[in-house]
């Protein structure tokens, strides 16, 4: 077994695997008896590439696709890291380091036997460290996600009692209330079509892009389920006891504002169906709280065992969602409950292992709608879907999964929605990338350095992004909003320990909002183009320019996000605050949790994990808009840039958006890369697998057998 640890130590030197792969692998390997040389190395190897892969966000590994192409489902050696073969022990044997060569000597059903016969791996039945299920290779715990989810998805898909009549009490009731809240049908409304598949059974998934009305949707789904309450048995008091959630404190706090105003601007409507804005959800929690969650440990308050006391929970931002967190909810929701995830299919998957919501609406375009489901819609909607959407073969999730197809916020002059659209259209992209450049659109600007020597290119880029951070302006707008903007507040309030709480709360939410009208975005979190680089260099641009004084740490004005949960006073991951100096003493304002609660005032010594945060990671704005997004796109290609990746930095912008990069066409390979992430629920619940997922009774006591796996 020496040969293969020193090969993957050699990975590890390399920064090819982590450090816990390889512990994880050792670990696995002590408990067993294996002897034989060359079956140890492809044990350690297997497991140490099943953990790698679970750290890409893969939730397993398609065993016949690594096999096929071992270096490319890997990502080993990874494309865009720098290493140097003098890191191998010599460049002439480079090869022999190579995961195609490693595993040439076996077959993958060969594999299978190996961790089979060492009690490693089998089908689930028996409590083993791994699964091996329809060719794919899973940590336990991982395998269990996914049946515990496609059990609770699939026992939520059966029809509501009345509603596969259209003539029922219940669709009745169901059409006069979509005639309340949207009016006599006159033209398809996607957003009316998706709140009626909503109700007619307890999951649904609603999604859609920028702009396409989403929270509205949900406001008018909710309004719609309470107008039914009474005609279902599981309802004693009449009204269903409703919870909103998001993945983040900053996708909650957004979803707050957003729910207040929806629920304003249907009010005549909710009257015409007897209802109040009393009888909606008016407050959003993160998944965490909802749940309970339990300090250093993966177990929450509310589980299978006391489970969550609601009726109906909407998950904003479902995009964010990982693979465990979605089988806690699962676990945690009473049997009668109703599971809604809203979010936006094209946006990046969730930091964790796992892509659950573009799983489920995977076939959400072509719609596969059965030709009853069409005609059910068409009595209680009055209106029909087109034909390319049915499908005779559509199975039971198609049915409840629901995509909003026309934007309200952007029109076709847009340039933010058009680039967005054409992300995912590969036929309209060159031609919309072509007029971003040359400028043909008010809300997209692309700034490419000036050509210089060659050298300078890299160092013209960053002076670049450093001047649009500090002073960012679009088009004819006149007014700044890069950082600038925010930091100039400051000398407009000196903040004193006499100074009243109200005058105190109000300025530091002035600032907070001032900050967050521009953001810088970039993919990377290390090298030039990184985060850390970046915010190193605006804070010393911003310093030059006397806007602050970074000799201190907590210089008045520093933005900072936190990068960790802390229960105990109310942050929660990528949670941003400003500092700011009450007399000689610094206090970091964060906005309250809750719409009706004060400004949180923390010292800094309090502050759990954070950084500064002028540059931010695209995964880190997820769950929040802003008024001018600003992108960098590095000069080096990197793995990273994925269509989903822009996508989401495109559709962060509410006005402006400014693509930072000397190789702007580079949008057009960018958009060919797709993110893909093994998994096996859209097999379990599309129909498409050998077996039937176990009995949630079986998974639960299996569960209660689990230990670390």
């Amino acid at each position: 077994m020496e040969r293969m640890v020193s090969v993957l130590q050699h990975w590890l030197e390399a920064d090819w695997i982590r450090a816990v792969d390889l512990q994880f692998a050792k670990q696995l390997l002590a408990l067993t008896d294996v002897r034989e040389p060359q079956e140890a190395d492809t044990l350690l190897l297997l497991m140490v590439l099943l953990s790698h892969q679970v750290g890409r966000g893969h939730v397993c590994i398609e065993l016949d696709s690594l096999w096929a192409n071992p270096e490319q489902q890997l990502a080993i050696p990874p494309p865009d890291k720098r290493y140097a073969q003098a890191r191998l022990p010599a460049k002439r044997a480079a090869e022999e380091y190579m995961p195609s060569r490693l595993l040439q000597s076996i077959t993958a059903n060969e594999a299978i036997e190996l961790l089979n016969q060492h009690q490693l791996a089998n089908d689930g039945s028996d409590v083993y460290p791994l699964v091996v299920s329809s060719g794919r290779l899973y940590m336990r715990r991982y395998w269990l996600y996914e049946v515990e989810i496609a059990s609770a998805i699939r026992q939520r898909l059966t029809l509501r009692p009345g509603m596969s009549d259209p003539a029922s009490e219940t669709s009745v009731r169901l059409r006069q209330t979509l005639n309340n809240l949207f009016g006599v049908a006159k033209t398809l409304d996607y957003q009316r079509i998706a709140c009626a598949l909503a109700a007619r059974s307890r999951f649904s998934l609603i999604t859609g892009g920028p702009g396409t009305g989403k929270t509205t949707t949900v406001i008018r789904l909710l309004a719609l389920l309470q107008s039914l309450a009474k005609l279902d048995p599981v309802c004693g008091s009449g009204r269903y006891r409703i919870e909103l959630a998001a993945p983040t404190g900053k996708a909650a706090a957004r979803l707050n504002e957003s729910i207040r105003s929806a629920i304003d601007s249907i009010e005549p409507q909710l009257a015409a169906t007897g209802l109040s804005a009393s009888d909606l959800p008016n407050r959003v929690r993160t998944l965490h709280r909802l749940l309970g969650s339990r300090r250093l440990s993966r177990e929450f308050r509310h589980n299978s065992d006391n489970p969550l006391p609601l009726d109906v929970l909407v998950i904003d931002e479902a995009s964010m969602v990982d693979v465990g967190m979605l089988a806690a909810l699962v676990s945690a929701l009473p049997r009668h409950a109703q599971l809604i995830l809203i979010g936006d299919q094209d946006q990046l998957a969730s930091v964790e292992a796992g892509s659950v919501l573009g799983e489920l609406s995977a076939r959400s375009r072509e719609g596969h709608y059965l030709p009853q489901t069409n005609q059910w819609l068409h009595q209680v909607t009055g209106s029909s879907l087109p034909e390319e959407l049915t499908d005779h073969r559509g199975q039971a999730l198609d049915q409840a999964v629901a995509m909003l197809r026309q934007s309200y916020r952007f029109d076709l002059s847009s340039g933010i929605g058009q680039l967005a659209q054409a992300i995912n259209n590969p036929d309209a992209l060159t031609a919309t990338v072509q007029g971003c450049i040359s400028g043909a659109y008010d809300d997209i600007n692309f700034l490419k350095p000036a050509k210089l020597v060659k050298g300078e290119h890299k160092e013209a880029l960053l002076q670049q992004i450093e001047a649009q951070a500090v002073l960012a302006k679009h088009g004819s707008e006149s007014k700044r909003v890069g950082y600038a903007a925010y930091l100039q507040l400051l000398g407009h309030q000196k903040l004193t320990e006499t100074t009243p709480a109200d005058v105190r709360n109000r300025f530091a939410q002035q600032l907070l909002q001032a900050y967050g009208r521009f953001q810088l975005l970039t993919p990377l979190r290390q090298g030039d183009f990184g985060v850390t680089e970046l915010n190193r260099r605006i804070q010393q641009h911003l310093h030059h320019l006397g806007l602050i004084d970074s000799a201190q740490e907590w210089y008045q004005g520093r933005p900072v996000m936190v990068s960790a949960n802390d229960y105990n006073i109310g942050l929660m991951n990528g949670d941003v605050g400003i500092c700011l100096h009450v007399d000689d003493r610094p206090l970091v304002a964060f906005m309250p949790a809750e719409a009706d609660e004060p400004i949180r005032w923390i010292p800094p010594s309090r502050l759990p994990a954070h950084e500064t945060v002028f540059a931010m990671t695209v995964h880190k704005s997820q769950g929040s808009e802003f008024e001018h997004c600003a992108l960098v796109i590095p000069p080096q290609d990197s793995s990273v840039l994925t269509a989903e990746l822009v996508y989401t930095a495109v559709t962060r912008a509410r006005r402006w958006f400014t693509l930072l990069s000397n190789r702007p066409e580079a949008l057009l390979q960018i958009a060919q890369r797709r993110t893909e992430r093994a998994s096996g629920l859209g097999m379990l619940l599309f129909n498409q697998t050998d077996g039937e997922p176990p009995d949630k009774t079986e998974v639960t006591s299996i569960n209660e057998q689990l230990g670390l796996f």
